[in-house]
């Protein structure tokens, strides 16, 4: 299980290297920070949302 981790990881680093250099290479450094933005907010909806499994006690 571990190996599988540290390959889909390492997977996900070379991903995210690649679809940046697309967006910078088409659109821009402000499409790379838009991007960026849209999966902050993207991953605070899923915090907030799961704050209530989250900490059942609070």
């Amino acid at each position: 299980a571990q190996a599988a981790l540290v390959t889909l990881w390492n997977a996900a680093m070379a991903l995210g290297g690649v679809v940046g250099g697309l967006l910078l290479d088409h659109w821009g450094t402000g499409a790379v920070a838009a991007s960026a933005a849209v999966l902050g907010a993207a991953a605070l909806l899923v915090v907030v949302g799961g704050r209530r499994d989250a900490f059942p006690g609070t």
